[in-house]
């Protein structure tokens, strides 16, 4: 008599197995098993041969070991895995059905948020900006005056005017140096997955207040940076768009918003709005345009070509009545670019191509997972709420009761004989060696 789990999790008990019932019982495993169960099941396989040698060779043995590991943290999930912890994804890419070679890094730059008299501040941001340094130094006429772009150009702001209510409009917003100018190493980007940490480091007997994130969809088409006049000194460049920014039930009303105590900070993840989010976009130059009439309230308004940013993603963190007039706040961005070298830069650029495509169907549902919940508290973690696949742990699932041994599956074929087996293996071979080497899972 023989026992055999199938894959609905049924004990068939039989005696002397015809072929029509080998065929039924196998043709549920096989129906069951994907690409990924093939793989693991060889490489079992191939360990439990080698631990029945004579003479065991511990080394490769050790190998077999840490691919079998490897694999289970594939690389067909690192793209998740950087959407749920860009701050552990340094290096990683986008999937891309038809790659280019490209080279990635991470922006994580922090800074120092300062209270008001009246405990309140607020700070807006697009994460998918970035300007090259060629920039620094063109100019903007504006009537007669010629302005110098100095410094930086940045697409963050922030508000800490003691004219900011709360409740209010007002358009007392500074821009803020995020270090998103580089040098002019990088023609084009794209970014792959970004957050932003707030933290409050104030005195603990001072905390008060409350605390909350927004992520809005609104078109704000100014960048922000700094200019000089002529041989006058240097001014920041303004935005009238952001003005409605100062009445925080604006954020309190959005489709993304979380308020928070003051102690928990705040954690805001990135996500791509739609395939155009996908597409390779300009590094600014000093293509950039100033609106019409070129002033607002005195200050210049730099307007530039859609060609060098996407301005709909935008974050909002807003604090109100915490400790005043105190840098009780520390703002970390992490953003991972992937880029397209400069043509000058390419021989000494680490490109590569990203050999992993995810169908459009599983990163839509990835996606609108993260959607679900994009803004939490600082240190909170919503991987385990999104679910990286663990592959062993999804075949258990599926094989309850387990699976038929490897001679049978052998003398079925499905060890060794599948003809999309060696490709998948040769695929996962490939995917363990180029391994970015990354912290992929928080």
């Amino acid at each position: 008599m023989i026992n055999i789990s199938t894959p609905n999790g049924f004990t068939k008990s039989v005696t002397n197995l015809d072929s029509i019932q080998k065929n039924e019982i196998m043709s549920e495993v096989k129906n069951s098993i994907d690409d990924s169960d093939l793989i693991v099941i060889s490489k079992l396989n191939n360990l439990r041969a080698s631990l029945c040698q004579e003479k065991l060779n511990v080394s490769y043995i050790k190998q077999q070991i840490e691919e079998l590991s490897s694999f289970n943290q594939s690389q067909n999930y690192a793209y998740l895995t950087s959407l749920l912890c860009p701050e552990r994804s340094r290096g990683s890419k986008m999937p891309s059905q038809i790659p280019v070679p490209s080279c990635s890094f991470q922006l994580h730059n922090s800074i120092t948020l300062t209270t008001n008299a009246s405990g309140n501040v607020a700070f807006v941001m697009n994460p998918c900006f970035l300007a090259s340094e060629s920039i620094i130094g063109s100019s903007v006429t504006i009537g007669e005056t010629s302005y110098n772009i100095r410094n930086f150009v940045t697409s963050a702001w922030v508000n800490n005017n003691n004219t900011l209510t709360g409740s209010a409009e007002d358009n007392n917003w500074v821009p803020v140096n995020f270090f998103q100018t580089l040098p002019d190493v990088y023609d084009q980007y794209r970014l792959v997955s970004a957050s932003l940490v707030i933290r409050y480091i104030g005195r603990l007997d001072e905390t008060r207040g409350q605390i909350g994130g927004a992520i809005f969809y609104d078109e704000l088409p100014t960048m922000g940076g700094q200019v000089q006049p002529g041989a006058g000194q240097v001014a920041n460049t303004g935005s009238p768009y952001l003005s409605k920014y100062g009445i925080f039930d604006y954020a309190l009303d959005a489709f993304y918003s979380k308020t928070n105590m003051t102690l928990e900070g705040v954690r805001m993840l990135y996500f791509p709005i739609d395939n155009s989010y996908e597409e390779y976009t300009k590094v600014m130059n000093d293509s950039i345009l100033a609106v019409e009439d070129g002033l607002v309230d005195g200050k210049v308004v730099f307007n530039p070509s859609r060609d060098y940013y996407k301005g709909v993603f935008n974050w909002f963190f807003w604090a109100q009545g915490c400790p005043s007039a105190t840098a009780c706040f520390k703002a970390d961005i992490y953003c991972n670019f992937e880029c397209l070298p400069n043509a000058r830069f390419l021989n000494y650029m680490p490109v590569s191509i990203n050999n992993v495509y995810i169908p459009v169907d599983k990163r839509k549902e990835w996606i609108m997972s993260i959607q679900q919940h994009p803004i939490m508290k600082a240190n909170e973690d919503i991987t385990g709420e999104v679910g990286i696949p663990d592959i062993f742990i999804k075949m258990i699932r599926k094989f309850k009761n387990g699976l038929p041994g490897f001679d049978r599956l052998r003398a079925c074929g499905l060890i060794g004989a599948i003809p999309g087996l060696k490709p998948g293996l040769a695929l996962a071979g490939n995917m363990i060696q180029q391994s970015m080497q990354i912290d992929n899972y928080c």
